[in-house]
């Protein structure tokens, strides 16, 4: 080896590692670049519920286009950074958001602010730059403090139950069964199918007493609800097979027969089979994670995700595992048979909703955790033991709040709602 090279490699090996903002950084002026972006260069960075990591990624992006020549001009968040960049002297703008899920993504655009109104009627603007802006690394240590850091969320639970039965539920499930926009509520016990209203109010309930009862029914009341294309997929496991619902004015009609649970629709489509004589469930198909044969799940739920189906399995020796991208697999200690991925803010932000693990608590928590590194960013104490967590915007504004079936002391079972506050 010559000395030059002997050098190299001495300087490389002393060399701290690459940090995760660095090198996402890096990645993104390179495509501003690419784009042939004219200084000054306006920069907008978002990254919602996050302001730490936003904070610490603007003044890295800032420092990397200052680098390259490109005089970046950060500008604070606002309805029309366009409009304030031109007002700013700016020639291009670079807009920028972060997502935090397995990884930490970045992404955008590049544009340029120069709009010629001379052309004409219609404004004209230049082709150059323009580009699309995309990349994501591995969080290190830095990222996920700084993810730690994001703004709090208090968990406030409504003082009066939406519901309450006699019985105990096997099942529940959010989502829009009559097209208005806005999710119903699905409840599953063993002999009825209910839905109802976001305040609670009853708009259709089903017999299922007229389905044959399987031949190993679970000792502990148990099922599985899925609502897809405004469809209602139930299955109680005290039967032998379960049946596709239709809201149709204040009734449930009967669409089909389904032979085997299923927990999720589309891309995030999950299914399943009930493990004879037992509260568990056994994976059939579907995009279910890779997961061993022990411990057996007992819950999981499924929906789109920003790269391909986002899936929650919770597992009976009291962990979760958390599958937000594809190929990366989170576990989450602590995490019940109630667990849900819910966005409490409208920006694509998931946070998992999870009871805790306590076998009977007579008061159980429900904790949010970060979908990122499992971080607990809230909890608030529930009486009684929940077991069956969705997530349901009942307001119809994209902001989802989560819905809780909780069993009781007494042999009964209530449905409460917990809304999460910044």
């Amino acid at each position: 080896m010559s000395l030059a090279a002997l050098a190299t490699f001495l300087a490389l090996a002393q060399a701290p590692p690459p940090d995760a903002l660095g090198t996402l950084a890096d990645a993104i002026v390179g495509q501003v670049r690419a784009a042939r972006a004219e200084p000054p260069v306006a920069v907008t960075v978002s990254a919602p519920g996050l302001p730490a990591l936003e904070q610490a990624f603007s003044t890295a992006l800032v420092a990397r286009l200052a680098g390259a020549g490109l005089s970046p001009r950060l500008l604070a968040p606002g309805p029309d950074p366009e409009a304030v960049a031109r007002e700013r002297g700016a020639r291009s703008l670079v807009r920028v958001r972060l997502t935090l899920d397995a990884g930490l993504a970045a992404s955008g655009d590049v544009l340029s602010t120069w709009v010629n109104f001379w052309a004409g009627r219609t404004p004209t603007r230049s082709p150059t730059p323009a580009g699309a802006l995309a990349a994501e690394v591995t969080p290190d240590a830095v990222v996920r403090l700084l993810a730690r850091a994001a703004a709090s969320v208090a968990l406030l639970v409504e003082p009066e139950p939406l519901a309450r039965w006699p019985v105990r539920t096997e099942a529940l499930a959010a989502g829009d069964l009559d097209g208005d926009g806005r999710a119903e509520l699905a409840i599953l016990t063993e002999d009825t199918v209910e839905v109802r209203g976001g305040d609670g109010r009853l708009l259709a309930r089903r017999s299922l007493e007229a389905l044959p009862r399987a031949e190993r029914p679970t000792r502990d009341p148990f099922g599985a609800l899925c609502i897809c294309e405004r469809q209602l997929l139930a299955f109680s496991a005290a039967r032998a097979r379960g049946e596709v619902l239709a809201l149709a004015g204040d009734a449930l009609v009967v669409r089909g027969t389904i032979d085997r649970p299923v927990l999720g629709c589309g891309p995030a489509r999950l299914e399943a089979s009930f493990l004879p004589g037992l509260a568990r469930l056994h994976p059939s198909g579907g995009q279910w994670p890779s997961l061993p044969p022990t411990p057996r799940p007992w819950g999981a739920s499924a929906r789109p995700g920003r790269s391909g189906a986002a899936v929650l399995v919770q597992l009976e020796d009291g962990t979760a595992r958390w599958s937000g991208a594809p190929g990366k697999l989170l576990r989450l200690a602590g995490v019940g048979a109630g667990a849900a991925a819910v966005d409490l803010a409208a920006d694509g932000v998931l946070l998992v909703a999870a009871s805790s693990g306590a076998a009977a608590p007579a008061t159980d928590r429900l904790r949010l955790l970060a979908a990122a590194d499992g971080a607990e960013r809230a909890s608030v104490e529930v009486p009684g033991r929940i077991l069956q967590v969705t997530a349901a915007d009942v307001d119809g504004d994209g902001h989802e709040v989560v819905v809780l079936g909780v069993w009781r002391p007494d042999g009964g079972s209530e449905l409460l709602l917990v809304r999460g506050r910044r």
